[in-house]
């Protein structure tokens, strides 16, 4: 049984290097084909290039491995079912599970790899990648802002601004938690500006429910309210791009953390909530496309051979990225609970696969 054991996971190790290499390969590729025109309007160097795809490869794999493990289940399994040899096993008194086990035991192994990776390669990598492209490749100012605090930096006026969160809806920032301190001459505080909120709103910045204090060199200190009020700054909404704490760059203990921090000082944490369980939910994906793999692979030598199982594996891929990508959005926009929003892919694709590995085993 040892014997098999091997014999089995031999194949799907075989089979599943060269798709991750295939894989990560046509990932870097296309990658490479959609920017190159940013690296020749930038005139990137050879090396900044070459450094950005060398870091990226860790996130790449992350990405494509369970695409990878449900084609090496496919084809390891699959030709062993075209020889005949699934049959034999059967006949010999072996069970499916135990026939499986090997590849799922390969599974687990993977997602504990991934999850190791998460919490220490991957999200340096990323920051790196993320660094490299915006200031080496396309020549943008680092920001002044440490990870983990406020982000403080000097209006045009010699104002002090403090922003307390950046959260990204799309392409264009909005700004939570707005602070302009103006000082005279002498670096004394003679106003301040609070606001609820900043977004950028034809070409300008607005500011949305705020409070502004004069405060005079003698006599009692002078307040108005207003609902919104525009507010000129040199920043642009992509000079923020870098200051938005990013999910990837984070490991689930950092996430935990940054999550606390924002429930601590008001802000909604809902983003980062959803992106701590989607970091779980995609690296247990691996053990979810074995199960979905195995119906297939068992049946390609009595419908449609080989290809069609590749085929019909291809597009169960692209329709898992669909719907986790799809619940995701939902989770960030608030309209799926975390959780679900999280989990809602793996639950739907770990269903259909027991259900079809049911049926086959009859």
């Amino acid at each position: 049984m040892r014997m098999l054991s091997k014999y089995i996971l031999g194949e799907f190790r075989r089979y599943f290097l060269v798709t991750m290499a295939a894989f990560v390969m046509i990932f870097v590729l296309g990658d490479l084909i959609e920017k190159v025109d940013d690296y020749i309007e930038h005139k990137a160097a050879f090396f900044d290039v070459v450094r950005y795809i060398l870091y990226q490869l860790p996130n790449i794999a992350f990405m494509v491995m369970p695409v990878a493990v449900m084609l090496s289940t496919l084809l390891a399994l699959g030709m062993l079912s075209k020889n005949s040899e699934i049959i034999a096993m059967k006949a010999s008194g072996i069970p499916l599970y135990r026939i499986a086990l090997p590849i799922f035991t390969a599974a687990f192994l993977l997602c504990g790899i991934i999850f190791w990776a998460n919490e220490t390669v991957i999200p340096y990598c990323n920051a790196k990648a993320d660094y490299i492209r915006h200031v080496k490749i396309e020549k943008k100012m680092v920001r002044p802002a440490l990870k983990h605090n406020r982000l403080w930096f000097r209006g045009p006026r010699g104002e002090i601004i403090n922003i307390g969160l950046i959260e990204f809806k799309g392409k264009l920032p909005t700004c939570y938690g707005v602070t302009f301190y103006k000082l005279d001459k002498a670096y004394r505080l003679v106003g301040r500006v609070d606001a609820e909120r900043m977004d950028w709103v034809n070409e300008r910045w607005l500011l949305s429910k705020g409070t502004v204090y004069d405060f005079p060199a003698a006599g009692p200190v002078k307040s108005s309210g207003f609902d919104r009020q525009f507010v000129d700054l040199p920043e642009k909404p992509e000079d923020f791009t870098q200051v938005e704490r990013l999910s990837e760059e984070m490991n689930i203990s950092e996430l935990g953390s940054y999550i606390r921090k924002l429930k601590n000082e008001g802000y909604n944490p809902t983003k980062y909530v959803v992106d701590l369980h989607g970091k779980i939910a995609f690296t247990l994906a691996n053990i979810i496309m074995v199960v979905v793999a195995l119906p297939f692979s068992l049946k390609t030598s009595r419908s449609g051979g080989m290809a069609l199982g590749v085929g019909i594996c291809i597009i169960l891929s692209i329709s898992y990225w669909f719907i986790y990508s799809f619940s995701i959005s939902l989770g960030h926009a608030g309209r799926f609970p975390p959780l679900f929003a999280a989990w809602l892919a793996n639950f739907l694709f770990f269903g259909t696969g027991v259900y079809l590995l049911l049926q086959t085993d009859k």
